[in-house]
């Protein structure tokens, strides 16, 4: 694995979770910070910790989903430090529900965020990275969504899988050019992080209309309330990281957090079987 001392990381969705924890580990490996988050009141508190830490950082409330703010993010960071080795794209939102039922703007704020964003930072950051001519590393968060088949939520599943694909085009082409960076996708199962209170953030041009129904009917409870119940219940976050900084000294392409290939294997064995995906309840 690099060596993080003396350059800096970059992250997105910074102020909590995955992107809070791994600030805190790579100042401990005396890196510094460029940390990105849409809610400038946790971005603030964050501030306060990392000052008491003795941390070389700045932060910036930045929304993923638009381009501009990305770009000026990006723009910032390499001003301000010229040398990043690892950039955590990593902001990601979730919401449930059927297919045919949920909102534009549910799906509109999914995608924005989980696809998009990831989009944006790639384009923002890979073109300044290849100048440095140093070997860096970007890390893009899928989920363990990203890998299986599943019927609770369909907008955080195939948002997911598209950071998955991009993700592996992205190694490739790095390859391609033989370039010094190497891309990672991180898929974590359940972690204990606060992505089922992601509408804390959301967008209000975004929000869903109060009239809706939908919303209050047992089908999207239900479907909603797998998330509520299993990210509260995951594994510990440090727990997590862990696993990351593990997989980057082993260069393993697919962060995982959990060893149960169960899922996984039933969904690539209904494809190559080609046989229907069954509803198991």
């Amino acid at each position: 694995m690099i060596n993080f001392k003396g350059r800096a990381v970059a992250i997105t969705g910074a102020a909590s979770g995955f992107g809070k924890e791994m600030a805190k580990r790579c100042h401990g490996l005396g890196a510094k910070l460029a940390l990105a988050d849409i809610d400038a009141r946790a971005l603030a508190a964050f501030e306060a910790e990392l000052k008491e830490m003795g941390a070389d950082f700045f932060t910036s409330v930045v929304d993923v989903s638009k381009y501009e703010d990305m770009q000026a993010f990006a723009d910032k960071t390499f001003a301000t430090y010229s040398d990043v080795a690892l950039f955590f794209n990593n902001a990601g939102v979730e919401i449930s529900g059927s297919v045919w039922r949920v909102s534009m703007n549910d799906w509109n704020w999914v995608y924005g965020v989980n696809v998009f964003g990831i989009i944006h930072g790639i384009k923002c950051f890979i073109p300044e990275m290849l100048k440095q001519e140093q070997e860096s590393i970007i890390i893009n968060t899928s989920s363990q969504a990203g890998l299986v088949s599943g019927h609770n939520s369909p907008l955080y599943l195939s948002s997911k899988h598209a950071v998955v694909t991009i993700t592996e085009a992205l190694e490739l082409q790095l390859q391609q050019i033989q370039s010094k960076i190497k891309a990672f996708v991180f898929c974590p199962a359940f972690v204990k992080t606060n992505l089922h209170e992601a509408g804390r953030n959301r967008p209000a041009e975004l929000s869903n209309s109060p009239d809706d129904p939908y919303y209050q009917t047992d089908d999207y409870k239900k479907k909603q309330g797998l998330m509520l119940y299993a990210v509260p219940n995951g594994i510990e976050l440090d727990e997590a990281i862990d696993m990351v900084f593990d997989a980057l000294e082993k260069d393993l392409f697919y962060i995982r957090t959990s060893s149960d290939n169960t899922s996984i294997e039933k969904r690539f064995k209904n494809i190559l079987e080609n046989k229907r995906p069954l509803f198991a309840g």
